[in-house]
């Protein structure tokens, strides 16, 4: 069985599962070819994601609240990603490394915004808070 991303990459490629195995369904392929194919997984390696924004939950947040978030950080709200597992060190460690949303507080990432998807209104002045380097970076 191949892996579920590569599996949703190819279809929108295209190219069906049964095409791959067509080969070995048809007998053109060796014993060991076909055991090879069935046998060996595919195991990605993970992607970065793109963007200026990444958040750390399993849905974006109001359109409202992330557009206000975006235009202050003077960014569109097609550069943010939405990540549903934590982001792999060295993606961070770069020139222009992204802004990180966290919905709760990690000591893995000191400098990352931290706020919930639905924030209350205390909530919401804390993330204001932490956007204010942010904001000074920009205007300066």
């Amino acid at each position: 069985m191949t892996d579920p991303v590569r599996q949703s990459m190819l279809a929108r490629m295209g190219i069906q599962s049964w095409q791959l195995r067509r080969p070995a369904l048809l007998g053109n392929a060796t014993v060991a070819e076909a055991s090879i194919t069935t046998s060996q997984q595919v195991i990605p390696q993970a992607t970065r994601p793109t963007g200026k924004l990444w958040l750390l939950a399993q849905t974006l947040p109001a359109a409202t609240l992330l557009e206000d978030i975006c235009q202050l950080l003077a960014i569109g709200t097609d550069e943010v990603s939405l990540l549903h597992s934590p982001p792999e060190a060295q993606w961070l460690q770069q020139e222009q490394p992204p802004l990180l949303w966290l919905t709760t507080a990690d000591p893995r990432w000191p400098d990352a915004l931290v706020c919930p998807i639905a924030p209350c209104s205390s909530e919401k002045r804390a993330l204001w808070q932490q956007l204010q380097p942010h904001l000074a970076a920009h205007t300066a």
